[in-house]
């Protein structure tokens, strides 16, 4: 039985799965597909066409179902960048998982049950599920005491962007806000920045969460047409699955910073978690470079004893930004009409993600915005120099 879920953008991703099992189904092993729903992915398209064409179909639309289900699949497929609820129960009952997340935690990828693949690799999926097929069935533990201490503990601290909490209310921000001003004026800037010299024509164009295996090569296209270079915060767990892009990021004159190892809530870690996430990508970004990381982003932008300390501790500069555009969840032509809403001044730090197409497609119009003026879009390390 091949348990599956599947994240927002699951068109193509379901059209490989059911390609996959049919494979499956070809070598004489009777798959069943069983769908889990994902809160905030909503119905699956084509649902009940399926249900009446396939006895093999099973769809689980709630979260007793998918407890009862779940511990009758011999594989948990999830397709998409994030680590949902269901698969770390998945993982706490030892049931395999076939995963494309980026961003996962540290206790999931040490895990022997977890196979990764990258996205839309229908022949490494068919792959990975014929040789779990040759595999005894572990029986799966029913330890609920532990899938959910495991399930809450990462909900908690790990990128989800649905499951991200609320803002905060006007006395919380304001009072968050204060704080925040009392750090930039004590700490010293060589520990901590969010604008250069202002007397400088120089602006730093910051790039978070990735890599990503579609949309930083474009972006880092752009930034070779027009000449720019600019800094990239890069999460430990993208860049061990991309490192080429790494590389590339060094080669072409780039700074690559951290951004943690899995991009969580450094307020709600511990401080052996918050430690690790600093030395985990501290370790990947050395590996693959050969040289120290010298400048940190905490995911989120939450600055926090947790994100400090550690990052302080590894000789770390933490690198914040005063102008964000928002273009992570931007729509066609909202980052530009952000983009004619926003003075950009000598000394800015703008922080970009370039995760989307509405973001792709507004970055070449950043990069006119910061060149404005005679000013030149440099790295951190540049923005930094006396």
């Amino acid at each position: 039985m091949v348990g599956a879920v599947l994240g927002p953008d699951s068109n193509g991703s379901f059209d490989h799965l059911l390609a996959s099992v049919s494979t499956l189904r070809k070598t004489g092993r009777p798959a069943k597909l069983v769908m889990f729903a994902v809160p905030g992915v909503g119905q699956l398209p084509g649902k009940t066409d399926l249900e009446d064409l396939s006895p093999e179909f099973l769809w689980a639309p709630d979260d007793l179902s998918a407890r009862d289900l779940l511990h009758e699949c011999d594989v948990l497929v999830s397709l998409q960048d994030g680590v949902p609820l269901l698969v770390l129960r998945a993982m706490a009952s030892y049931v395999p998982i076939i995963t494309t997340a980026v961003r996962i935690p540290e206790a999931l990828r040490n895990q022997r049950t977890a196979t990764f693949i990258h996205h839309g690799d229908t022949s490494g999926l068919q792959e990975a599920l014929l040789q779990l097929a040759k595999q005894r069935k572990q029986k799966p533990t029913l330890d609920f005491l532990s899938q959910e201490s495991i399930a809450n503990y990462y909900s908690e601290t790990y990128l989800w962007r649905e499951n991200e909490p609320s803002s905060a209310n006007g006395h919380d921000a304001e009072g968050l806000a204060l704080i925040k001003k009392a750090l930039f004026s004590v700490v010293p800037s060589r520990q901590l920045i969010r604008h250069g010299n202002r007397n400088r024509p120089q602006i730093a164009l910051t790039i978070d969460d990735g890599p990503d295996a579609v949309y930083t090569p474009r972006m880092l296209d752009i930034l070779r047409d027009h000449g720019v270079k600019a800094t990239f915060f890069v999460v430990g767990g993208a860049a061990e699955q991309y490192p080429n892009l790494v590389v590339r990021m060094k080669e072409e004159g780039h700074d690559i910073g951290s951004h943690s190892y899995s991009h969580p809530y450094f307020h709600r870690l511990s401080w052996k978690g918050a430690m690790q996430e600093i030395q985990m990508t501290r370790w990947v970004l050395h590996r693959i470079l050969g040289e120290e990381c010298r400048l940190f982003r905490p995911p989120h932008g939450k600055l926090s004893l947790r994100s400090l300390f550690p990052a302080w501790a590894a000789g770390q500069q933490v690198v914040m930004w005063n102008v964000d555009l928002k273009d992570y969840r931007a729509s066609p032509g909202e980052v530009e009409a952000h983009l004619d809403r926003t003075f950009l001044s000598s000394g800015d730090i703008v922080l970009y993600h370039g995760i989307n197409d509405a973001s792709i497609r507004a970055f070449p119009r950043l990069i006119k915005s910061a060149l404005d003026k005679g000013r030149k879009a440099v790295t951190i390390s540049e923005l930094n120099r006396k």
